[in-house]
């Protein structure tokens, strides 16, 4: 067994900013990586088809989920986050959703619950969220062998009392905070070892920023990768959720990761409007939209999206880009002729014919 210097580790992460965090906490926290064993026979990975169904739009992504159940694999309910002391909590109908079926021939579509750094106040209140992909927390929660333990113990509890097969973990914005990046392989690897022991299928999101080439991640999990929001509510400039480039980008990160990976896109898009912040729309809400501003949509040849360009009334200009199933069926196609484990689909919900969105239910 290796264990891998704790300096190099760090340097990878962020360089020299890394290296005075050790010198600041190396006197009060263990940031050794575990060391790891001889990896074990696997089989051969199956390709997993999967798509999110939201707390907050349930009823519309269900029904999406059950008129595509022949091509899904597995399905992640996109509802468990933390509380202030970092404690799991699950939000909406997650009972109701593991207590569904979801009818495929000789296949069992997996359930997964999805856990976010999210905190909330109020799990019954979902309006009193305090904030989105909190790092504070995972630092917190992450910060030693015990809490580590002891957070993974309480995905495992919340994920069986559910009532699902698999636990998703989508925990973001960790990569920029060299300790809590650090902390955060630390904490792939045991949990990865715990749902091993405990044979519960595990799923890592990870964003597109992932150093993927940098770290060493173990074997185990599905690793998925966002390939969305090349543009979107954090840019200025309007543009698709993804091109060729930018899911060739992500593809060769992809690759550096232990199989089973995968790739995840986003369906709908974003509306950008003269004196207001940019807003993320269903593809639904986007055609809505068009009509509406008796707007041109048309499609841009590189990308596959649809775009359009109208004006308000008082004169307000409106710029929207979003996808449609011609423009997903494009980029799984360049990820499947490139070689993945699977692709996932964020997210089901107000999406036009999601039938065509899969070619083997298409007419």
């Amino acid at each position: 067994m290796r264990k891998v210097n704790m300096r190099k580790i760090m340097k990878i992460l962020s360089g020299a900013v890394a290296a005075g965090i050790i010198l600041v906490v190396a006197g009060t926290v263990s940031l050794m990586v575990p060391s790891t064993s001889a990896a074990k026979q696997r089989p051969q990975p199956t390709f997993d088809n999967n798509a999110w169904i939201a707390y907050w739009d349930y009823d519309k992504g269900l029904k999406e989920a059950k008129d595509i159940s022949s091509q899904l694999n597995s399905v992640s309910y996109f509802g468990g986050a933390l509380d202030r002391q970092g404690q799991v909590i699950v939000l909406g109908p997650a009972k109701a959703f593991a207590a569904e079926k979801l009818p495929r021939y000789k296949v069992t579509v997996k359930k997964y619950l999805t856990v976010v750094n999210d905190v909330y106040d109020n799990p019954q209140d979902p309006k009193g969220q305090t904030k989105v992909k909190d790092t504070s927390i995972l630092e917190t929660i992450l910060a030693t062998q015990a809490s580590r333990q002891a957070h993974i113990d309480d995905l495992f509890r919340t994920m069986k009392a559910y009532g699902y097969d698999g636990l998703e973990i989508d925990y973001e914005q960790v990569w920029k905070n060299p300790l809590v990046a650090f902390r955060y392989v630390k904490f792939i690897q045991e949990i990865a070892a715990a749902a091993d022991e405990q044979q519960v299928p595990l799923r890592i999101i990870f964003e597109p920023s992932v150093p993927a080439n940098k770290l060493i991640f173990p074997e185990g999990p599905e690793y998925v990768i966002m390939c969305y929001n090349l543009y979107g509510t954090h840019t200025k400039d309007a543009g698709p959720k993804a091109d060729p480039d930018f899911i060739n980008t992500v593809l060769g990160r992809v690759d550096r990761l232990p199989r089973p990976h995968s790739i995840a896109f986003a369906t709908g898009g974003c509306i950008w409007e003269s004196g207001q912040s940019p807003r993320m729309v269903t593809e639904g809400e986007a055609r809505e939209l068009a009509k509406s501003l008796h707007a041109k949509v048309q499609r841009e040849p590189s990308s596959q999206a649809l775009r359009f360009e109208g004006r308000r009334a008082d004169g307000a200009a409106v710029t929207g880009w979003y996808g449609d199933s011609e423009t997903i069926r494009a980029w799984k196609q360049q990820a499947l002729e490139h070689g993945v484990d699977g692709i996932s689909l964020w997210r089901l919900g107000g999406n036009d014919h999601i039938r065509t969105y899969y070619v083997g239910l298409m007419p």
